[in-house]
């Protein structure tokens, strides 16, 4: 999940993996891809097309705003937008997909997905392979080790990856000033964190005399990724076998990530986490609730501490943000970072697009002529230039046409270089007034990226038996006890033990065996070096 720096400090931010994007000049056009070939050129005729992605941030966007109309004036360019709020996105596009009224541009997770592999195979996206040879710069924003990997049987690359930076840190934030007003120290282990949330539960932290703080909130169980890493969990992925080392196991079967749900379950029956976990649909309730004082602690992404920052001393300028170091865990096992494949989504272009060349001739523009403009947004608006730097506005201090809700849903593109740029995020944690605290972030993502819980499975080693039970199995067995096992607080690991059960002799086993003889390097994967 990838936030753009001219995206600032939007809420899309908040709940995607990702990380902003770096500053640095924009990659040059080749001969094969001249400026006067790029979409923004005036001689060309206008490139119209239809997109549908999901949205992170509030699904807020409206047609024909004024960064929209900017964008479409410099690159010539018509795009017909359509959004889904990312939470029901999954669900969404399977209608889309087996209606086959596709739009000329479509998210998706992509062929190591079963579902979207099969729709290449069939004919529903087109092979891209002609056109990143003619517009270089859409084809050098990607390694060529991931274009290989994602590479079709039939020696195709039809998919256009949505990159991120593969250690993307979710840490537990906390209001420090409210910590410090009660005398509660950082903690340093899942126990001291408990304590702490039962002295908050008990407290009126923003003295307004009802005693309503939120001790705990988040939006998914995706935010806990880090503090599962407590639990020795690769969160949603698979790792080495307990019993043994020469095997993976999926996540699900792990006794170590089931320990941890009924953790979370704990929190929940106590009063410790948010009431409104996995029943508030909409996607930032978590966020605007910490960001309007109203909880105490949140695990988030690390991109969202400058809003956090930013927003709370609008409240209360004596507010303070704290990020707590990794949690040790019930064991003493030491936390760290949960790192992701980096590939989060991206896009295809339907077979039948009318204008494929005029596409590519876009994206080709929003990296070349147009970088500054992807990057940056319009002077004055987004960005303002300090000292001969472009420093982003804080999104909650733009105008309403130019907040990151009106531009994620026009974003497409970034490459891989600006995925990590320590001199881009300094620039913006100045442009917010909190230069300060610039250090102090990167130091606590440096204590995260040093121990990793990387999923070991290889995605690109395709599953036969996978591709045919897996979805069913999942929805009859397990999805019922695992969606609903933290907030259900008559659940018990027992149940989900029952359930597991069931779905290996329908034909879990099969899939745990099965990727275990197809993959044979189970060593485990680095995706930064």
């Amino acid at each position: 999940m990838t936030a753009s720096s001219v995206l600032g400090c939007s809420g899309k931010d908040n709940n995607k993996e990702g990380t902003p994007t770096a500053t640095g000049s924009a990659p040059v056009a080749s001969e094969s891809a001249p400026a006067g070939s790029t979409a923004g050129n005036a001689n060309q005729e206008v490139v119209k097309f239809s997109y549908l992605r999901p949205t992170w941030g509030p699904a807020t966007y409206a047609k024909g705003g004024a960064y929209e109309k900017e964008l479409f004036k410099q690159a010539n360019v018509e795009i017909d937008v359509q959004i889904i709020p990312v939470i029901d996105f999954d669900a969404k596009i399977n209608t889309i997909l087996a209606g086959g009224d596709l739009p000329d541009v479509l998210w998706a997770n992509g062929p190591l997905m079963e579902r979207d592999r099969n729709l290449q195979e069939q004919g529903a996206f087109l092979p891209i392979n002609e056109y990143l040879d003619k517009y270089p710069a859409v084809k050098e924003a990607v390694p060529d080790g991931i274009w290989e990997q994602l590479k079709a049987k039939d020696g195709n690359n039809y998919f256009i990856p949505n990159l991120i930076y593969p250690i993307t840190p979710a840490p537990i934030m906390y209001r420090q000033d409210w910590f410090e007003k009660l005398g509660i120290a950082e903690p340093k282990t899942v126990d001291e964190l408990v304590a702490a949330l039962k002295v908050i539960k008990n407290s009126d932290p923003d003295g307004n005399g009802k005693n309503d703080t939120v001790p705990l909130t988040a939006g998914y169980e995706w935010s806990f990724k880090d503090l599962a890493t407590a639990w020795k969990v690769s969160f949603n992925g698979w790792t080495p076998d307990p019993n043994d080392a020469n095997r993976i196991i999926p996540s699900i079967a792990n006794e170590k990530n089931i320990d941890f749900y009924y953790w979370l379950q704990g929190l929940y029956k106590e009063g410790l986490l948010d009431p409104e976990f996995k029943l508030n649909k909409e996607p930032n309730f978590a966020e605007n609730k910490f960001n309007a004082g109203m909880a105490a602690v949140i695990a988030t992404p690390w991109v969202s501490y400058i809003e956090k920052v930013t927003k709370l001393q609008k409240l209360d300028p004596n507010a303070k943000v704290g990020i707590m170091s990794p949690l040790a865990g019930p064991d003493g096992t030491p936390g760290g970072t949960r790192s992701v494949f980096p590939v989060d989504r991206g896009f295809y272009i339907s077979a039948k697009a009318k204008d494929p060349d005029g596409i590519f001739r876009f994206l080709n523009w929003t990296l070349t002529e147009g970088s500054d403009f992807r990057r940056y947004g319009v002077e004055g608006k987004t960005y303002n230039v300090v000292d001969g730097k472009k420093v982003v506005i804080p999104n909650e201090q733009r105008e309403t046409d130019y907040k990151g809700e009106q531009i994620e849903p026009l974003h497409f593109l970034d490459p891989i270089e600006e995925k990590l740029d320590w001199d881009s995020l300094q620039s913006d944690y100045e442009g917010a007034g909190i230069g300060d605290k610039f250090a102090y972030v990167k130091e606590k993502f440096a204590e995260y990226a040093k121990i990793d819980y990387p999923d070991w499975r290889d995605y690109t080693v395709a599953s036969p038996a996978d591709a045919e039970l897996g979805a069913r199995l999942w929805n009859d067995y397990l999805q019922p006890v695992i969606d609903s096992a933290i907030i259900n607080k008559s659940s018990n690991k027992q149940q989900w033990l029952d359930a597991l059960k069931k779905w290996s002799d329908a034909g879990g086993q099969k899939i745990i065996d099965e990727v275990n003889q197809l993959q044979t390097n189970k060593s485990k994967p680095d995706y930064v070096n």
